[in-house]
Protein backbone atom coordinates (compact mmCIF):
# COMPACT_ATOMS: atom_id res chain seq x y z
CA UNK A 1 0.00 0.00 0.00
CA UNK A 2 1.32 3.59 -0.85
CA UNK A 3 1.82 5.42 2.82
CA UNK A 4 3.66 8.51 1.25
CA UNK A 5 4.28 10.68 -1.80
CA UNK A 6 7.10 13.11 -2.18
CA UNK A 7 7.60 15.17 -5.22
CA UNK A 8 10.22 18.13 -5.74
CA UNK A 9 10.89 19.86 -9.15
CA UNK A 10 8.32 17.95 -11.41
CA UNK A 11 6.53 19.91 -13.65
CA UNK A 12 4.82 22.46 -11.74
CA UNK A 13 5.37 20.98 -8.16
CA UNK A 14 7.95 22.40 -6.53
CA UNK A 15 7.72 20.68 -3.26
CA UNK A 16 4.64 18.05 -2.61
CA UNK A 17 4.17 15.88 0.06
CA UNK A 18 1.23 13.56 1.07
CA UNK A 19 0.09 10.84 3.07
CA UNK A 20 -2.34 8.08 1.84
CA UNK A 21 -4.40 5.67 3.72
CA UNK A 22 -6.26 2.50 3.26
CA UNK A 23 -9.31 2.39 1.11
CA UNK A 24 -10.63 5.11 -1.74
CA UNK A 25 -8.40 8.18 -1.88
CA UNK A 26 -9.99 10.74 -4.82
CA UNK A 27 -7.98 13.88 -6.11
CA UNK A 28 -10.03 16.59 -7.22
CA UNK A 29 -9.14 19.83 -8.78
CA UNK A 30 -9.73 22.02 -11.51
CA UNK A 31 -8.25 20.86 -14.80
CA UNK A 32 -4.40 21.81 -15.61
CA UNK A 33 -3.96 21.84 -11.27
CA UNK A 34 -1.44 18.76 -11.56
CA UNK A 35 -3.72 16.25 -10.71
CA UNK A 36 -2.19 13.93 -13.44
CA UNK A 37 1.24 15.01 -12.51
CA UNK A 38 0.95 13.33 -9.07
CA UNK A 39 -0.44 9.64 -11.39
CA UNK A 40 2.89 10.15 -13.09
CA UNK A 41 5.30 10.69 -10.52
CA UNK A 42 4.09 7.59 -8.85
CA UNK A 43 4.36 5.95 -12.64
CA UNK A 44 8.14 7.17 -12.18
CA UNK A 45 8.42 5.62 -9.08
CA UNK A 46 6.76 2.24 -10.72
CA UNK A 47 9.32 2.25 -13.43
CA UNK A 48 8.21 4.15 -15.74
CA UNK A 49 9.29 6.20 -18.62
CA UNK A 50 11.55 9.56 -17.41
CA UNK A 51 11.74 12.52 -19.75
CA UNK A 52 14.31 15.49 -18.61
CA UNK A 53 11.34 17.82 -19.79
CA UNK A 54 9.46 16.89 -16.72
CA UNK A 55 12.34 18.40 -14.75
CA UNK A 56 10.77 21.90 -13.54
CA UNK A 57 12.44 24.68 -14.96
CA UNK A 58 15.66 26.59 -13.24
CA UNK A 59 15.80 22.95 -11.37
CA UNK A 60 18.69 20.73 -12.20
CA UNK A 61 16.46 17.55 -11.38
CA UNK A 62 13.06 16.17 -10.19
CA UNK A 63 13.32 13.65 -7.51
CA UNK A 64 10.54 11.41 -6.39
CA UNK A 65 10.13 9.35 -3.48
CA UNK A 66 7.35 6.83 -2.32
CA UNK A 67 6.89 4.79 0.34
CA UNK A 68 4.92 1.64 0.52
CA UNK A 69 3.92 -0.70 3.42
CA UNK A 70 4.68 -4.33 2.40
CA UNK A 71 1.51 -6.60 2.78
CA UNK A 72 2.62 -10.24 3.05
CA UNK A 73 3.54 -11.08 -0.27
CA UNK A 74 5.94 -13.85 -1.01
CA UNK A 75 6.85 -13.29 -4.89
CA UNK A 76 7.22 -9.39 -3.80
CA UNK A 77 9.57 -10.08 -0.85
CA UNK A 78 11.85 -13.02 -2.81
CA UNK A 79 11.80 -10.42 -5.54
CA UNK A 80 13.58 -7.74 -3.40
CA UNK A 81 16.04 -10.46 -1.79
CA UNK A 82 17.26 -11.53 -5.36
CA UNK A 83 18.01 -8.19 -6.20
CA UNK A 84 19.19 -7.27 -3.18
CA UNK A 85 17.09 -4.86 -1.62
CA UNK A 86 16.20 -5.00 2.39
CA UNK A 87 12.56 -4.71 3.19
CA UNK A 88 13.41 -6.28 6.70
CA UNK A 89 11.82 -2.94 8.37
CA UNK A 90 8.12 -3.84 6.36
CA UNK A 91 8.30 -0.98 3.47
CA UNK A 92 9.72 -0.25 0.20
CA UNK A 93 10.76 3.19 -0.46
CA UNK A 94 11.51 4.37 -4.05
CA UNK A 95 13.59 7.48 -4.72
CA UNK A 96 13.51 8.13 -8.57
CA UNK A 97 15.87 11.17 -9.54
CA UNK A 98 15.33 13.04 -13.24
CA UNK A 99 18.49 15.05 -13.91
CA UNK A 100 17.67 17.85 -16.41
CA UNK A 101 20.48 17.19 -18.13
CA UNK A 102 20.50 13.79 -18.75
CA UNK A 103 20.55 10.78 -16.53
CA UNK A 104 19.16 9.89 -13.31
CA UNK A 105 19.57 8.11 -10.11
CA UNK A 106 17.22 4.76 -8.91
CA UNK A 107 17.01 3.85 -4.79
CA UNK A 108 15.18 1.03 -3.80
CA UNK A 109 15.67 0.95 0.44
CA UNK A 110 18.79 3.13 0.18
CA UNK A 111 20.60 0.35 -2.57
CA UNK A 112 21.15 1.47 -6.27
CA UNK A 113 19.15 -0.44 -8.96
CA UNK A 114 18.61 -0.20 -12.53
CA UNK A 115 15.11 0.97 -14.15
CA UNK A 116 14.74 -2.17 -15.36
CA UNK A 117 14.59 -3.72 -11.85
CA UNK A 118 12.81 -0.37 -10.33
CA UNK A 119 10.40 -1.53 -13.31
CA UNK A 120 10.18 -5.23 -11.81
CA UNK A 121 9.34 -4.18 -8.31
CA UNK A 122 7.12 -1.67 -9.26
CA UNK A 123 4.45 -3.75 -10.94
CA UNK A 124 4.03 -5.36 -7.85
CA UNK A 125 3.45 -2.48 -5.95
CA UNK A 126 1.25 -0.37 -8.49
CA UNK A 127 -1.30 -0.69 -11.23
CA UNK A 128 -1.77 2.22 -13.14
CA UNK A 129 -4.81 2.76 -15.71
CA UNK A 130 -4.83 6.08 -17.23
CA UNK A 131 -6.24 8.40 -20.70
CA UNK A 132 -3.11 7.03 -22.27
CA UNK A 133 -1.61 4.40 -20.24
CA UNK A 134 -2.89 0.90 -19.10
CA UNK A 135 -1.02 -1.74 -17.08
CA UNK A 136 -1.60 -5.14 -15.32
CA UNK A 137 -5.46 -6.31 -17.03
CA UNK A 138 -4.31 -5.43 -20.67
CA UNK A 139 -1.52 -7.96 -20.70
CA UNK A 140 -2.38 -11.20 -22.56
CA UNK A 141 0.35 -13.10 -20.68
CA UNK A 142 -1.51 -12.20 -17.48
CA UNK A 143 -5.10 -13.48 -18.76
CA UNK A 144 -5.19 -17.20 -18.51
CA UNK A 145 -3.78 -16.74 -14.87
CA UNK A 146 -6.48 -14.54 -14.54
CA UNK A 147 -9.05 -17.01 -16.09
CA UNK A 148 -7.67 -19.58 -13.79
CA UNK A 149 -7.60 -17.30 -10.49
CA UNK A 150 -12.00 -16.70 -11.31
CA UNK A 151 -12.69 -20.27 -12.16
CA UNK A 152 -10.29 -21.44 -9.44
CA UNK A 153 -7.98 -23.71 -11.21
CA UNK A 154 -5.15 -22.67 -9.38
CA UNK A 155 -4.53 -26.84 -8.31
CA UNK A 156 -5.27 -27.95 -11.90
CA UNK A 157 -2.84 -25.81 -13.35
CA UNK A 158 -0.59 -26.49 -11.47
CA UNK A 159 -0.81 -30.35 -12.23
CA UNK A 160 -0.37 -29.10 -16.05
CA UNK A 161 2.78 -27.48 -15.23
CA UNK A 162 4.30 -30.87 -13.31
CA UNK A 163 2.96 -32.99 -16.23
CA UNK A 164 4.69 -30.95 -18.73
CA UNK A 165 7.91 -31.13 -16.73
CA UNK A 166 7.30 -34.80 -16.23
CA UNK A 167 7.00 -35.16 -20.50
CA UNK A 168 9.68 -32.89 -21.09
CA UNK A 169 12.22 -35.09 -18.74
CA UNK A 170 11.08 -38.24 -20.68
CA UNK A 171 11.59 -36.54 -24.16
CA UNK A 172 15.07 -35.54 -22.98
CA UNK A 173 15.48 -39.37 -21.68
CA UNK A 174 14.38 -40.67 -24.72
CA UNK A 175 16.72 -38.23 -26.65
CA UNK A 176 19.82 -38.62 -24.93
CA UNK A 177 19.35 -42.70 -25.44
CA UNK A 178 18.69 -42.64 -29.33
CA UNK A 179 22.12 -40.20 -29.37
CA UNK A 180 24.03 -43.63 -27.45
CA UNK A 181 22.54 -45.58 -30.04
CA UNK A 182 23.61 -43.68 -32.82
CA UNK A 183 27.01 -43.95 -31.68
CA UNK A 184 27.15 -46.93 -29.29
CA UNK A 185 30.03 -49.18 -30.52
CA UNK A 186 32.16 -46.47 -30.24
CA UNK A 187 31.14 -45.32 -26.83
CA UNK A 188 31.02 -49.00 -25.79
CA UNK A 189 34.54 -49.48 -26.78
CA UNK A 190 35.40 -46.06 -24.57
CA UNK A 191 33.97 -47.56 -21.28
CA UNK A 192 36.20 -50.74 -21.47
CA UNK A 193 38.49 -49.17 -21.95
CA UNK A 194 38.09 -47.05 -19.01
CA UNK A 195 37.42 -49.29 -16.79
CA UNK A 196 39.41 -51.72 -17.42
CA UNK A 197 42.80 -49.65 -17.07
CA UNK A 198 41.26 -48.90 -13.67
CA UNK A 199 40.49 -52.51 -12.42
CA UNK A 200 43.74 -53.38 -13.89
CA UNK A 201 45.56 -50.75 -11.66
CA UNK A 202 43.13 -51.43 -8.78
CA UNK A 203 43.76 -48.54 -7.04
CA UNK A 204 43.78 -48.29 -3.21
CA UNK A 205 42.75 -45.46 -0.93
CA UNK A 206 45.86 -43.71 0.05
CA UNK A 207 48.37 -46.14 -2.45
CA UNK A 208 49.73 -43.09 -3.90
CA UNK A 209 51.22 -41.80 -0.96
CA UNK A 210 52.32 -45.17 0.57
CA UNK A 211 54.53 -45.71 -2.67
CA UNK A 212 56.16 -41.92 -2.39
CA UNK A 213 56.88 -43.04 1.05
CA UNK A 214 58.65 -46.18 0.18
CA UNK A 215 60.23 -44.94 -2.46
CA UNK A 216 62.02 -42.25 0.24
CA UNK A 217 63.30 -45.29 2.57
CA UNK A 218 64.73 -46.69 -0.27
CA UNK A 219 66.48 -44.49 -1.73
CA UNK A 220 67.88 -43.70 1.89
CA UNK A 221 68.45 -46.89 2.92
CA UNK A 222 71.73 -46.99 4.81
CA UNK A 223 71.21 -43.96 6.34
CA UNK A 224 67.53 -45.41 7.61
CA UNK A 225 69.03 -48.25 8.96
CA UNK A 226 71.97 -46.39 10.53
CA UNK A 227 69.46 -44.23 12.26
CA UNK A 228 67.44 -46.82 13.99
CA UNK A 229 70.24 -48.92 14.78
CA UNK A 230 71.33 -45.57 16.86
CA UNK A 231 68.44 -45.04 18.18
CA UNK A 232 68.18 -48.72 19.50
CA UNK A 233 71.26 -48.71 20.95
CA UNK A 234 71.00 -45.14 22.99
CA UNK A 235 67.69 -46.45 24.61
CA UNK A 236 68.85 -49.72 25.13
CA UNK A 237 72.18 -50.60 24.73
CA UNK A 238 74.89 -49.12 25.21
CA UNK A 239 77.11 -48.12 28.32
CA UNK A 240 74.63 -45.70 29.32
CA UNK A 241 70.80 -46.64 28.13
CA UNK A 242 67.90 -43.70 28.41
CA UNK A 243 65.91 -46.80 29.83
CA UNK A 244 68.41 -48.35 31.79
CA UNK A 245 68.86 -44.49 33.61
CA UNK A 246 65.91 -43.76 33.75
CA UNK A 247 65.06 -46.74 35.59
CA UNK A 248 67.66 -45.81 37.95
CA UNK A 249 66.07 -42.83 39.20
CA UNK A 250 63.09 -44.42 39.23
CA UNK A 251 64.58 -46.57 41.87
CA UNK A 252 66.03 -44.17 43.97
CA UNK A 253 62.73 -41.63 43.86
CA UNK A 254 60.96 -44.80 44.80
CA UNK A 255 63.42 -45.25 48.01
CA UNK A 256 62.81 -41.62 48.43
CA UNK A 257 59.15 -41.75 48.24
CA UNK A 258 58.90 -44.37 51.15
CA UNK A 259 60.28 -41.50 53.12
CA UNK A 260 58.31 -38.76 52.45
CA UNK A 261 55.00 -39.60 50.46
CA UNK A 262 54.78 -35.99 48.58
CA UNK A 263 57.60 -37.53 46.35
CA UNK A 264 54.68 -40.38 44.77
CA UNK A 265 53.59 -37.85 41.81
CA UNK A 266 56.85 -37.24 40.33
CA UNK A 267 57.54 -41.34 40.72
CA UNK A 268 54.64 -42.25 38.76
CA UNK A 269 56.28 -39.50 36.51
CA UNK A 270 59.19 -41.65 36.13
CA UNK A 271 57.38 -44.87 35.33
CA UNK A 272 55.36 -42.96 32.84
CA UNK A 273 58.33 -41.65 31.30
CA UNK A 274 60.42 -45.09 31.70
CA UNK A 275 57.08 -47.09 30.07
CA UNK A 276 57.26 -44.51 27.13
CA UNK A 277 60.91 -45.26 26.69
CA UNK A 278 60.11 -48.99 26.19
CA UNK A 279 57.45 -48.62 24.01
CA UNK A 280 59.43 -46.19 21.74
CA UNK A 281 61.91 -48.62 21.73
CA UNK A 282 59.57 -51.80 20.60
CA UNK A 283 58.52 -49.67 17.86
CA UNK A 284 61.58 -48.72 16.52
CA UNK A 285 62.89 -52.07 16.66
CA UNK A 286 59.30 -53.58 14.89
CA UNK A 287 59.44 -51.13 11.92
CA UNK A 288 63.29 -52.11 11.30
CA UNK A 289 62.28 -55.69 11.37
CA UNK A 290 59.66 -55.24 9.51
CA UNK A 291 61.53 -52.98 6.80
CA UNK A 292 62.39 -54.84 3.49
CA UNK A 293 65.75 -53.07 2.33
CA UNK A 294 66.15 -54.87 -0.76
CA UNK A 295 67.32 -52.73 -3.79
CA UNK A 296 65.34 -54.90 -6.03
CA UNK A 297 61.84 -53.15 -4.55
CA UNK A 298 62.95 -50.06 -5.96
CA UNK A 299 62.11 -50.82 -9.48
CA UNK A 300 58.67 -52.38 -9.04
CA UNK A 301 57.56 -49.49 -6.86
CA UNK A 302 58.67 -46.74 -9.02
CA UNK A 303 56.75 -48.60 -11.78
CA UNK A 304 53.43 -48.87 -10.03
CA UNK A 305 53.72 -45.16 -8.81
CA UNK A 306 54.59 -43.68 -12.10
CA UNK A 307 51.39 -45.92 -13.31
CA UNK A 308 48.84 -44.72 -10.70
CA UNK A 309 50.10 -40.88 -10.97
CA UNK A 310 49.49 -40.90 -14.96
CA UNK A 311 46.13 -42.56 -13.56
CA UNK A 312 44.88 -40.23 -11.39
CA UNK A 313 45.95 -37.56 -13.65
CA UNK A 314 43.20 -38.52 -15.51
CA UNK A 315 40.45 -39.81 -13.25
CA UNK A 316 42.02 -37.99 -10.10
CA UNK A 317 42.81 -36.44 -7.73
CA UNK A 318 42.23 -39.58 -5.42
CA UNK A 319 42.20 -43.01 -5.81
CA UNK A 320 38.39 -43.13 -4.81
CA UNK A 321 37.67 -40.72 -8.00
CA UNK A 322 39.55 -43.60 -10.33
CA UNK A 323 37.38 -46.25 -8.88
CA UNK A 324 33.75 -44.10 -8.79
CA UNK A 325 35.27 -43.88 -12.43
CA UNK A 326 35.33 -47.31 -13.36
CA UNK A 327 32.08 -47.65 -11.63
CA UNK A 328 30.59 -45.06 -13.81
CA UNK A 329 31.93 -46.13 -17.15
CA UNK A 330 30.62 -49.80 -15.95
CA UNK A 331 26.85 -48.41 -15.27
CA UNK A 332 26.64 -46.99 -18.42
CA UNK A 333 28.19 -49.58 -20.40
CA UNK A 334 25.58 -51.26 -19.15
CA UNK A 335 22.90 -49.44 -20.21
CA UNK A 336 24.34 -49.81 -23.68
CA UNK A 337 25.04 -53.33 -23.72
CA UNK A 338 20.45 -53.14 -22.80
CA UNK A 339 20.08 -50.15 -24.62
CA UNK A 340 17.15 -51.59 -26.99
CA UNK A 341 15.32 -52.53 -23.52
CA UNK A 342 16.17 -48.85 -21.94
CA UNK A 343 14.79 -47.26 -24.95
CA UNK A 344 11.75 -49.30 -24.98
CA UNK A 345 10.95 -48.51 -21.20
CA UNK A 346 11.95 -45.01 -22.16
CA UNK A 347 9.45 -44.70 -24.90
CA UNK A 348 6.69 -46.14 -22.41
CA UNK A 349 7.69 -43.87 -20.00
CA UNK A 350 6.98 -40.71 -22.24
CA UNK A 351 3.77 -42.31 -23.88
CA UNK A 352 2.50 -42.43 -19.90
CA UNK A 353 3.67 -38.86 -19.47
CA UNK A 354 2.36 -37.65 -22.60
CA UNK A 355 -1.09 -39.32 -21.77
CA UNK A 356 -1.13 -37.88 -18.35
CA UNK A 357 -1.03 -34.41 -19.60
CA UNK A 358 -2.89 -34.66 -22.05
CA UNK A 359 -6.08 -35.88 -19.59
CA UNK A 360 -4.87 -33.06 -17.46
CA UNK A 361 -4.94 -30.31 -19.92
CA UNK A 362 -7.96 -31.65 -21.41
CA UNK A 363 -9.93 -31.43 -17.73
CA UNK A 364 -8.32 -27.33 -17.34
CA UNK A 365 -9.59 -26.88 -20.67
CA UNK A 366 -13.07 -27.89 -19.94
CA UNK A 367 -13.46 -25.67 -16.77
CA UNK A 368 -11.50 -22.83 -18.74
CA UNK A 369 -13.89 -22.63 -21.03
CA UNK A 370 -16.71 -23.37 -18.50
CA UNK A 371 -15.07 -20.34 -16.33
CA UNK A 372 -14.59 -18.12 -19.53
CA UNK A 373 -18.28 -18.64 -20.31
CA UNK A 374 -19.16 -17.48 -16.62
CA UNK A 375 -16.73 -14.06 -16.54
CA UNK A 376 -18.52 -12.82 -19.72
CA UNK A 377 -21.95 -12.47 -18.44
CA UNK A 378 -19.82 -11.65 -14.68
CA UNK A 379 -18.13 -8.43 -16.39
CA UNK A 380 -21.10 -7.27 -18.42
CA UNK A 381 -23.20 -7.10 -15.56
CA UNK A 382 -20.90 -4.64 -13.99
CA UNK A 383 -20.18 -2.54 -17.01
CA UNK A 384 -24.31 -2.02 -17.86
CA UNK A 385 -23.98 0.28 -15.23
CA UNK A 386 -21.14 1.88 -16.24
CA UNK A 387 -22.81 3.43 -19.35
CA UNK A 388 -21.28 0.37 -21.17
CA UNK A 389 -24.31 -1.69 -21.03
CA UNK A 390 -24.05 -2.36 -24.64
CA UNK A 391 -20.62 -3.74 -24.84
CA UNK A 392 -19.79 -7.48 -25.09
CA UNK A 393 -16.73 -8.91 -22.87
CA UNK A 394 -16.01 -12.11 -23.69
CA UNK A 395 -12.78 -14.65 -23.73
CA UNK A 396 -10.81 -15.84 -26.79
CA UNK A 397 -9.00 -19.62 -25.61
CA UNK A 398 -7.16 -19.94 -28.82
CA UNK A 399 -4.79 -22.59 -29.37
CA UNK A 400 -1.20 -22.41 -27.27
CA UNK A 401 1.88 -22.10 -28.91
CA UNK A 402 3.69 -25.25 -28.62
CA UNK A 403 4.58 -28.72 -29.86
CA UNK A 404 1.83 -30.62 -31.02
CA UNK A 405 1.68 -34.27 -30.13
CA UNK A 406 -0.85 -37.18 -30.91
CA UNK A 407 -2.44 -38.93 -28.21
CA UNK A 408 -4.90 -41.71 -29.11
CA UNK A 409 -5.11 -40.26 -32.30
CA UNK A 410 -5.77 -36.73 -31.38
CA UNK A 411 -3.58 -33.68 -31.27
CA UNK A 412 -2.62 -31.86 -28.43
CA UNK A 413 -0.76 -28.72 -27.82
CA UNK A 414 2.63 -29.16 -25.48
CA UNK A 415 2.91 -26.42 -23.64
CA UNK A 416 3.88 -25.55 -19.70
CA UNK A 417 0.66 -23.72 -18.95
CA UNK A 418 -1.80 -25.99 -20.87
CA UNK A 419 -3.45 -26.84 -24.63
CA UNK A 420 -4.81 -22.93 -24.94
CA UNK A 421 -4.34 -19.20 -24.22
CA UNK A 422 -6.75 -16.73 -23.00
CA UNK A 423 -7.47 -13.18 -24.48
CA UNK A 424 -9.62 -10.72 -23.01
CA UNK A 425 -12.03 -9.33 -25.78
CA UNK A 426 -14.12 -6.59 -25.89
CA UNK A 427 -16.85 -5.55 -28.50
CA UNK A 428 -17.74 -2.04 -27.05
CA UNK A 429 -20.57 -1.54 -29.86
CA UNK A 430 -23.29 -3.54 -30.91
CA UNK A 431 -22.19 -4.89 -34.87
CA UNK A 432 -18.72 -4.33 -33.50
CA UNK A 433 -16.23 -7.13 -33.95
CA UNK A 434 -14.69 -8.46 -30.37
CA UNK A 435 -11.01 -7.31 -30.17
CA UNK A 436 -8.12 -7.08 -27.58
CA UNK A 437 -9.22 -4.44 -24.83
CA UNK A 438 -6.23 -2.13 -26.08
CA UNK A 439 -7.87 -1.69 -29.10
CA UNK A 440 -11.46 -1.69 -28.33
CA UNK A 441 -12.20 1.25 -26.23
CA UNK A 442 -11.48 5.04 -25.75
CA UNK A 443 -9.53 6.00 -22.79
CA UNK A 444 -12.71 6.51 -20.62
CA UNK A 445 -13.95 3.18 -21.38
CA UNK A 446 -11.05 1.53 -21.27
CA UNK A 447 -10.56 2.38 -17.71
CA UNK A 448 -14.01 1.55 -16.90
CA UNK A 449 -13.78 -1.61 -18.34
CA UNK A 450 -10.37 -2.28 -16.15
CA UNK A 451 -12.81 -0.64 -13.08
CA UNK A 452 -15.46 -3.99 -13.99
CA UNK A 453 -12.72 -6.41 -14.60
CA UNK A 454 -11.22 -5.73 -11.17
CA UNK A 455 -14.32 -5.49 -9.07
CA UNK A 456 -15.47 -9.29 -10.97
CA UNK A 457 -11.68 -10.57 -10.52
CA UNK A 458 -10.05 -9.32 -7.47
CA UNK A 459 -10.71 -11.45 -4.90
CA UNK A 460 -9.60 -11.28 -0.84
CA UNK A 461 -7.33 -8.26 0.11
CA UNK A 462 -5.28 -6.95 -3.42
CA UNK A 463 -1.59 -6.16 -2.67
CA UNK A 464 -0.85 -3.60 -5.55
CA UNK A 465 -2.52 -0.21 -5.40
CA UNK A 466 -4.50 0.52 -8.09
CA UNK A 467 -4.45 3.93 -9.63
CA UNK A 468 -7.53 5.03 -12.04
CA UNK A 469 -6.53 8.30 -14.28
CA UNK A 470 -9.97 9.98 -15.01
CA UNK A 471 -12.30 6.55 -14.67
CA UNK A 472 -15.22 8.57 -14.81
CA UNK A 473 -14.42 10.34 -18.16
CA UNK A 474 -17.43 10.99 -20.47
CA UNK A 475 -19.85 9.98 -17.75
CA UNK A 476 -22.29 11.54 -15.27
CA UNK A 477 -25.58 11.14 -12.96
CA UNK A 478 -26.45 7.89 -11.94
CA UNK A 479 -23.16 6.05 -14.47
CA UNK A 480 -21.09 8.04 -12.04
CA UNK A 481 -22.41 6.91 -8.82
CA UNK A 482 -22.02 3.31 -10.24
CA UNK A 483 -18.48 4.21 -11.25
CA UNK A 484 -18.00 5.80 -7.47
CA UNK A 485 -20.11 2.59 -5.53
CA UNK A 486 -17.52 0.07 -7.48
CA UNK A 487 -14.50 1.91 -6.89
CA UNK A 488 -15.59 2.03 -2.95
CA UNK A 489 -15.84 -1.75 -3.09
CA UNK A 490 -12.59 -2.43 -4.82
CA UNK A 491 -11.24 -0.56 -2.16
CA UNK A 492 -12.33 -2.88 0.22
CA UNK A 493 -10.30 -4.74 -1.03
CA UNK A 494 -7.08 -3.15 -2.07
CA UNK A 495 -6.25 0.60 -2.06
CA UNK A 496 -7.72 2.55 -4.72
CA UNK A 497 -6.40 5.97 -6.00
CA UNK A 498 -8.64 8.00 -7.97
CA UNK A 499 -8.40 11.00 -10.09
CA UNK A 500 -11.72 12.72 -11.05
CA UNK A 501 -13.70 15.55 -11.77
CA UNK A 502 -17.17 13.92 -10.52
CA UNK A 503 -18.88 14.82 -6.65
CA UNK A 504 -20.94 11.45 -7.39
CA UNK A 505 -17.38 9.44 -7.47
CA UNK A 506 -15.58 11.83 -5.07
CA UNK A 507 -18.57 11.45 -2.53
CA UNK A 508 -17.60 7.67 -2.17
CA UNK A 509 -13.98 8.43 -0.75
CA UNK A 510 -12.38 7.10 2.41
CA UNK A 511 -9.77 9.91 1.75
CA UNK A 512 -9.95 12.88 0.05
CA UNK A 513 -7.29 15.51 -1.63
CA UNK A 514 -7.74 18.77 -3.15
CA UNK A 515 -4.85 19.83 -5.87
CA UNK A 516 -4.52 23.44 -7.09
CA UNK A 517 -2.72 25.80 -8.51
CA UNK A 518 -1.01 29.34 -8.17
CA UNK A 519 1.07 32.01 -9.58
CA UNK A 520 3.39 33.84 -7.26
CA UNK A 521 6.53 35.61 -8.93
CA UNK A 522 5.56 34.98 -12.54
CA UNK A 523 6.22 30.65 -11.14
CA UNK A 524 3.47 28.53 -11.23
CA UNK A 525 3.07 26.23 -8.17
CA UNK A 526 1.11 23.53 -7.71
CA UNK A 527 -0.35 22.30 -4.22
CA UNK A 528 -2.20 19.56 -2.51
CA UNK A 529 -4.65 19.70 0.87
CA UNK A 530 -6.22 16.80 2.89
CA UNK A 531 -9.82 17.78 3.17
CA UNK A 532 -12.19 16.69 5.83
CA UNK A 533 -15.53 17.91 7.39
CA UNK A 534 -17.70 21.28 6.01
CA UNK A 535 -13.99 21.51 3.72
CA UNK A 536 -14.75 18.46 1.83
CA UNK A 537 -18.36 19.40 1.18
CA UNK A 538 -17.60 22.50 0.25
CA UNK A 539 -15.22 21.06 -2.59
CA UNK A 540 -18.31 18.75 -3.85
CA UNK A 541 -20.16 21.78 -3.69
CA UNK A 542 -17.85 23.78 -5.68
CA UNK A 543 -17.82 20.81 -8.74
CA UNK A 544 -21.57 20.65 -8.25
CA UNK A 545 -22.58 24.22 -8.67
CA UNK A 546 -19.31 26.19 -9.65
CA UNK A 547 -16.98 28.45 -8.02
CA UNK A 548 -20.17 30.32 -6.53
CA UNK A 549 -21.80 27.10 -4.99
CA UNK A 550 -24.92 28.41 -2.64
CA UNK A 551 -27.00 26.34 -0.15
CA UNK A 552 -28.67 24.09 -3.00
CA UNK A 553 -25.06 22.38 -4.02
CA UNK A 554 -23.74 22.42 -0.74
CA UNK A 555 -26.78 20.33 0.45
CA UNK A 556 -26.83 18.44 -2.70
CA UNK A 557 -22.98 18.35 -1.74
CA UNK A 558 -24.27 15.99 1.84
CA UNK A 559 -27.08 14.37 0.12
CA UNK A 560 -24.13 12.33 -1.84
CA UNK A 561 -21.94 11.95 0.95
CA UNK A 562 -24.70 10.53 2.95
CA UNK A 563 -25.87 8.32 -0.42
CA UNK A 564 -22.20 7.03 0.04
CA UNK A 565 -22.19 6.21 3.80
CA UNK A 566 -19.65 9.04 3.80
CA UNK A 567 -21.57 11.58 6.06
CA UNK A 568 -19.16 13.07 8.55
CA UNK A 569 -16.55 10.40 7.83
CA UNK A 570 -13.29 10.17 5.43
CA UNK A 571 -9.94 10.79 6.32
CA UNK A 572 -7.25 13.21 5.22
CA UNK A 573 -3.33 13.28 5.15
CA UNK A 574 -1.64 15.84 4.69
Amino acid sequence: MLTTLRIRNLVTIEDLSVSFGPGLNVLTGETGAGKSILVDALDLAAGGRADSSLVRSGADRAVVEAAFRLDDDPSLARLLDERGVDAAGGEVVVRREIAASSGGRVLVNGSPVTVGVLREIGSLLVELHGQNEHQGLLDPERHLDLLDAFGGHADAAAQVAADHAAVVAAEERCSGLAALARDALRRAGELRAIAGEIRELDPQDGEVDRLRRDRAVLLNASRVAEILEEAIRKLDEGQEPAIGAVGAVERRVGELARIDPSMAPLLERLTSARLELQDARDTLRSYRDGIDFDPSRLESIEARRAALERLLLKWGPSEGDAVRAALEAERELGTLLDLDGETAAARRALEEARGAYAETARRLGVARREAAERLGPAVAAELHPLALGKAVFSVALPEARGLRIEHHGEPVTLSPRGAERAEFLLAANPGEPARPLVRAASGGELSRVMLALHVVLDRGAGRRSLVFDEVDAGVSGAVAVAVGARLARLAEMRQVLCVTHLPQVAAHADGHYHVSKRVASGRTHTAIAALEGEERVEDLARMLGGRQAGSAARNNAEELLAEAGRLGKGRGRR
